[in-house]
Order: structure tokens, then C-alpha cells, then sequence
């Protein structure tokens, strides 16, 4: 929460507050509540949080349409000079609309760390038995085709998914490719997404 100068810095549960000078072309009004516009937003939120919360935050406004690729250079000139800016730009650089899932966006940043980024992201594939499946990440350039699917929890274990996944997966393979599936508990460990992906290459 941004308050003027000479208000309190005092938040409550959840809430921290902040001084900040605001012009009037990054404000708002939603539901008659005066907000900060998304590239202000994300010009305060990007410095704050980790590289992966703050690569998420970034490929969701961009997904949902919030802000556009033009408006990445304004977010870096916007959070220019505070407290955790230097971690800005490499996300901005690899920020990405087609990313759907949070989880999604930490499987990349792990692969971009490693000098593994994909080719594609949302690939679509045409199946031998028939119609297209996409993948969330693809590599293109090795012997065979690598891809990686992000399963978040809430849709993947349900058991009609759990079917659907294994037939896909066998639709997939019949066309030569290597297909790598991750969760979030393979994200909590840096270089472990990469490392998979580099081993892919090798088999």
C-alpha cells in the first residue's frame, strides 16, 4: 500500500505500507478504490520479490493482457534505483505471455539459469493417430525433440487427467520425442529442472 509522504508507514495484517510519490498518470480507479496502474505495480512488486515469484508476476500480466511487451522498458525505468532493481531486467528479458502457470514460469527460469532455454513455448505437435496436442516447453535443435510438461498439482492428479496425460504422453512418444514432466517440488532445488533437460540431450 502506497500512502503520501506525510501519512503513516503503519500497515495492518497482511498489508505493508510504503511512502511513495505517485503522478497522477499511475493511478487508477477500480471499483471506485484509487490503485496503482499494472506498470507501476509491477514496478514496486518486481524489486520485492524472489526471481521466481517475480518472473511469475511478469508472464501473467503479460498473459492476461495487463501490460505489453512494449511496456517492459517502462517497468525497468519505473523501479530504476531502488532496493532489489538489479534483478529487474534479466526477468524482463525473459518475461513471457504464453507462460499459463506459475509453475510454468519456474520450470523456464530454472532452464534459462542453466543454459538450457527452451525453443518454444506452447508448442503444438501433430499426433500420428490424428489432431494436435501442446506442450508447455520444447526443444527443437537435438537429435530428437525434448518436451516438458509443468503438472500443478490441482489438474494433474485428478484421475481422469492421469489418463489423459498417459495417453498423450504415448501419442508423443510415437513421434520420437522425449517427454519430461515436472511439479513444484522439483522447482525448490536450483538446477534441478536444467540438469534433467541437459541429461535429456545426452540420452
Amino acid at each position: 500500500m502506497a500512502t503520501p509522504d506525510t501519512a503513516s508507514r503503519r500497515g495492518g495484517p497482511g498489508i505493508v505500507a510504503y511512502r511513495r510519490r505517485l503522478r497522477a498518470d499511475e493511478i487508477v480507479m477500480v471499483d471506485g478504490l484509487p490503485v496503482t496502474t499494472p506498470v507501476r505495480t509491477l514496478a514496486d512488486l518486481v524489486p520485492r520479490l524472489s526471481p521466481e515469484e517475480g518472473l511469475a508476476v511478469l508472464d501473467s500480466a503479460l498473459h492476461l493482457g495487463l501490460v505489453r511487451e512494449a511496456d517492459l522498458a517502462r517497468i525497468e525505468r519505473a523501479s530504476a534505483g531502488r532496493p532489489g532493481a538489479g534483478r529487474v531486467r534479466p526477468l524482463l528479458a525473459i518475461a513471457d505471455g504464453r507462460a499459463e502457470s506459475p509453475l510454468e514460469s519456474r520450470v523456464r527460469l530454472d532452464c534459462v539459469r542453466g543454459g538450457v532455454a527452451p525453443d518454444e513455448l506452447q508448442h503444438e505437435v501433430a499426433l500420428p493417430g490424428g489432431g494436435r496436442a501442446r506442450v508447455d516447453l520444447a526443444w527443437l535443435t537435438g537429435l530428437r525433440p525434448v518436451f516438458a510438461e509443468a503438472d500443478g498439482v490441482d489438474v494433474h492428479s485428478r484421475p481422469d487427467a492421469l489418463y489423459r496425460d498417459r495417453a498423450r504422453a504415448n501419442e508423443l512418444a510415437l513421434v520420437g520425442a522425449l517427454v519430461l514432466r515436472f511439479t513444484w517440488h522439483d522447482t525448490l532445488r536450483r538446477g534441478r529442472v536444467a540438469g534433467l533437460v541437459r541429461r535429456a540431450f545426452q540420452s
